[in-house]
């Protein structure tokens, strides 16, 4: 299994991640789908402040991850954001 994971820099409000096509087709050879109304269990860090959720979120129709309000907080201010997809 290969780790799918990129980092992104983020000082404000975050409401969908993109999801490079890069990482769209490792996760295709993952058996990991990302297509819209998909859902796909992301663990999400601040690597400022080390906080992390890991839950299922869904795919939007522009390959973006949808990030509910509860965790766009967790990362306002976080400069840089480490994204990992762990699965359907």
């Amino acid at each position: 299994m290969q780790l799918i994971e990129w980092e992104i820099t983020e000082d404000k409000y975050q409401e969908q991640v993109n999801i490079p096509k890069k990482q769209r087709d490792m996760a295709v050879k993952e058996d990991i789908c990302t297509e819209y109304k998909q859902k796909v269990t992301v663990r999400i860090q601040n690597l400022k402040t080390g906080e992390t959720y890991v839950g299922r979120l869904a795919i939007t129709g522009t390959y973006q991850i949808y990030v509910p309000v509860e965790i766009q907080s967790m990362l306002k201010g976080a400069g840089r954001i480490r994204i990992q997809l762990l699965g359907n």
